[in-house]
């Protein structure tokens, strides 16, 4: 994976296209079983989204095995099986 941007929103992405309310862009190439981070700047709102996609497309899927989310000190984390 290469080239994504990580967004927060409240909008469900089921219903409505996602236009960050905040976002982060990640440049550069993930090799495969690689971990990398990607940090929000601080915030006094609260986002139920964490959306990532492409920057650009190149027809091809994202695949993830897990995200992990850290929020103030708190992990929350979601795992989907494929």
């Amino acid at each position: 994976m290469s080239n994504f941007v990580a967004g927060l929103t409240n909008d469900d992405p089921a219903i409505t296209a996602p236009v960050y309310e905040q976002y982060v862009q990640y440049d550069g190439t993930v090799p495969v079983s690689a971990t990398v981070s990607v940090s929000f700047p601080p915030s006094d709102h609260t986002f139920r989204y964490v959306i990532i996609q492409k920057q650009f497309s190149s027809g091809g899927p994202i695949c993830l095995a897990e995200v992990r989310v850290f929020i103030r000190g708190s992990l929350v984390h979601h795992k989907k099986n494929f």
